[in-house]
């Protein structure tokens, strides 16, 4: 099945990695594949601790924003693609949990082909419970899904000016 958490609001990231730990807590191997971030977040210390969950991300640091910077849209898209369909896809077989977070950013940036990305779902959820995480659900991905909870933001620090706090956003 496929679980999409979605939103402006904090908790995504969170939600997908309780998710993680739960299913490895049942003996259960678990694929994390992270886009539009890096490994210097904090979930990152935990996880690659669990024996049970593999973590992946991209060599090709993001920036904050790099969406809106163009020049970088190559590399982002070809290192986005290769570790979704070469990296994910060549190890997918041997997880039951598979975490794809920020995918829905990738697709809406343009980093990452939509209908790729479907074709290699429906392979995917044969074999693998799949969470899908992002700001922004397309009504074709939503079609998808199995599972979608919406993460509302109703108030967050950030708009009274408070920068993001280690251990708590990042």
């Amino acid at each position: 099945m496929i679980q999409t958490y979605f939103g402006n609001g904090k908790g995504k990231t969170t939600a997908a990695v309780g998710s993680a730990v739960r299913c490895a807590g049942c003996g259960n191997k678990v694929l994390f594949v992270q886009f539009l971030k890096n490994n210097d977040s904090a979930e990152f210390n935990v996880l690659s601790e669990i024996k049970s969950i593999d973590v992946l991300y991209s060599n090709e640091y993001y920036e904050l924003y790099d969406n809106l910077n163009k020049d970088r849209t190559p590399a982002l898209t070809k290192a986005y693609n290769k570790l979704l369909f070469k990296d994910t896809k060549n190890k997918a077989d041997t997880y039951q949990m598979i975490i794809l977070d920020e995918i829905l950013d990738a697709v809406e940036y343009g980093y990452i082909s939509e209908d790729n990305l479907l074709e290699l779902l429906a392979e995917l959820k044969a074999h693998s419970e799949i969470i899908l995480t992002g700001h922004n659900l397309t009504e074709k991905i939503a079609d998808e899904s199995d599972y979608i909870s919406e993460i509302k933001e109703i108030s967050h620090p950030y708009t009274k000016g408070v920068s993001p706090r280690e251990g708590i956003e990042f």
